[in-house]
């Protein structure tokens, strides 16, 4: 058996804290953690570079009986094939293991076990150093999406990075409710395999489930780069041959995901990024949905989804993400949001905008944005094919120069050096 809590530990415990755990002891075993190795939990974490956060206690029907016969779950069969799989260290797990001696030597009659302990905080917590398929190590976490948490691992056949996204980690939902939850993200993996021909869109390169609770994940390429959300917040306004550019090869990439049938529902600055030659590529289609299906699901992000998106009677078309590359036009110009500050969908006679907005933007291109986020979608061009039509004659040449003012990332390079466009 190990020895006791570290004397760091002990020491910062006060005796009246200590009592009072032990008198809990006997009818409400967990409390002891959360009195007595708060603390200990906290510096550990903190020592290994684990994630913090408030410890999250298992919320079973046996942890709320209060009663002698109480007890915390038996986890030490899903733990095991956990730590197993994951790769981590006994250094992780050793203060659980402490605390499992600790609470088994002041009340043996309680079946206690030190996965309990463990996954007391943040269970099947996607750590550094966890080994996905004995393949990918994830090194640290890199954002969320709409579906899941995004985390950049090392793919330790091919030695290169990756990205996973993982379900969001489970917390007091039910078995059911848990796999039901996962069920986004493997539609997202459908659609991304679907549209794999689709140039702009990342690759997938595997997928799988993780940990007792079957948290699902999949791995794609790395996109290098920043998102455009970042950008604009760079260099607002941006230029408007940029702006330009941007939604152009956005058509470009949406066209392609049109041609499979699919309407996006979610072009945001946050979902395209921005690599360091100007190549823009879009990310998430977890809520994509077939053109022409009734929108069961309604969904979006407010100032960037067609008003269309949010009514579950309507039919979807590619006019929608039509709507969504004209909110973004103006974002990356004026810094606004058609329509914003309203707190219901507006109508046919809503104006974008007040009347005394001037948008500072040549009068052609923002005649054509506000025609893009036209409430009626008749009203808008009928796909992104007819809005890159509109916006050739304004975009770079190739050969021509870049401009002294020039962003970095340039978005106009891929048009200037023909590697895109015209």
């Amino acid at each position: 058996m190990l020895g006791p809590l570290p004397n760091a530990v002990v020491q910062r415990t006060p005796p009246t804290a200590a009592r009072r755990a032990r008198r809990k002891l006997v009818h409400r075993p967990f409390e002891f953690v959360s009195l007595v190795h708060e603390g200990a939990v906290r510096k550990r974490v903190q020592h290994l570079g684990l994630p913090s956060g408030p410890l999250a206690r298992p919320q079973s029907a046996s942890l709320q009986r209060i009663g002698r016969r109480a007890s915390v779950p038996l986890w030490t069969e899903h733990a095991q094939a956990y730590l197993n799989d994951a790769g981590i260290s006994n250094q992780a797990v050793g203060w659980p293991t402490r605390c499992h001696n600790v609470l088994t030597s002041l009340h043996p009659g309680h079946a206690i076990e030190p996965a309990g302990i463990f996954f007391g905080y943040g269970a099947c917590a996607l750590l550094p150093g966890t080994l996905l398929d004995g393949r990918y190590r994830v090194l640290r976490p890199l954002g969320h999406g709409g579906e899941g948490e995004i985390f950049v691992a090392r793919d330790e056949h091919l030695r290169k990075d990756v990205a996973v996204k993982s379900q969001f980690r489970r917390t007091f939902e039910s078995t059911a409710d848990y796999s039901y939850f996962g069920k986004h993200l493997e539609r997202e993996l459908e659609r991304l395999r679907f549209m794999s021909n689709v140039r702009g869109i990342p690759e997938v390169l595997g997928d799988g489930r993780y940990g007792w609770s079957e948290r699902r994940y999949i791995v794609m390429e790395l996109i290098e780069g920043i998102t455009v959300a970042s950008w604009i917040n760079e260099h607002h306004p941006v230029p408007a041959v940029a702006a330009m550019s941007v939604v152009a090869q956005l058509c470009e990439i949406l066209n392609g995901v049109h041609a499979e049938r699919y309407v996006h529902r979610d072009v945001t600055p946050n979902n395209v990024m921005m690599q360091p030659d100007g190549r823009v590529r879009l990310l998430d289609v977890g809520i994509s949905v077939p053109i022409g299906e009734e929108n069961a699901d309604p969904r979006g992000t407010p100032g960037y989804a067609a008003p269309e998106q949010y009514d579950p009677t309507s039919v979807l078309t590619p006019r929608a993400d039509v709507f969504s590359l004209g909110a973004m036009l103006f974002a990356m110009t004026v810094s606004e949001l058609p329509y914003s500050g309203r707190e219901s969908p507006p109508d046919g006679t809503t104006p974008a905008f007040p009347n005394d907005f001037r948008a500072q933007m040549p009068e052609g291109l923002r005649s054509l944005a506000l025609t893009m986020v036209s409430v009626d979608p008749y009203e808008r061009p009928s796909g992104v094919a007819e809005v890159l039509g509109y916006l050739r004659p304004m975009l770079p040449k190739s050969g021509s120069p870049a401009s002294p003012k020039a962003t970095r990332p340039d978005p106009t390079a891929p048009y200037r050096l023909g590697l895109s466009g015209p």
